[in-house]
């Protein structure tokens, strides 16, 4: 496997940034700060589910949907092995391992999810914003909440 060609320092600690903001603002819930990492036209695919969500606002209602139906359950993202390519000066491939854990307040969480965030990423004005995000499971016990359109 060739070694990618990596972004300019200052871009990569952005983009970087960017995978840590967004596991924060989807453990948190918070559903537009979640949206806001996307492009406005920025699409979730889900492929083992074959579920997809496009768009700030279907994003937005995806998240609220997904943090109402925790159970009161907590929700932690961690990413390791981040892989970022220049593509250009303002889209970047990246690749990542993700494990999620669910548990309830008080106690150690569950190994929930395990898989790969294969991510499109460009640079909109100032900011890195996923253009595209594919998960890849080797193992999930999360399922989605039902959305109106979400294929």
């Amino acid at each position: 496997m060739p070694r990618p060609s990596v972004p300019p320092a200052q871009d990569y600690v952005e983009i970087q940034n960017l995978y840590a903001f967004y596991n924060l603002a989807s453990d948190a819930g918070d559903a537009d700060a979640y949206a806001g990492c996307f492009t406005d036209d920025g699409v979730l695919n889900i492929d083992h589910l074959k579920f997809t969500v496009k768009g700030r606002a279907d994003l937005i209602a995806f998240k609220e949907k997904d943090k109402a139906g925790r159970g009161g359950r907590y929700r932690r993202h961690w990413n390791g092995s981040i892989v970022l390519e220049a593509i250009d000066a303002k889209t970047v491939r990246g690749r990542c391992y993700l494990h999620g854990f669910n548990g309830l307040p008080g106690s150690l969480p569950e190994l929930a999810d395990v898989g790969v965030y294969e991510d499109r990423i460009v640079k909109v004005a100032s900011e890195w914003r996923f253009a595209s995000r594919t998960i890849l499971m080797d193992g999930s016990r999360w399922a989605p909440p039902a959305m109106e359109s979400a294929r």
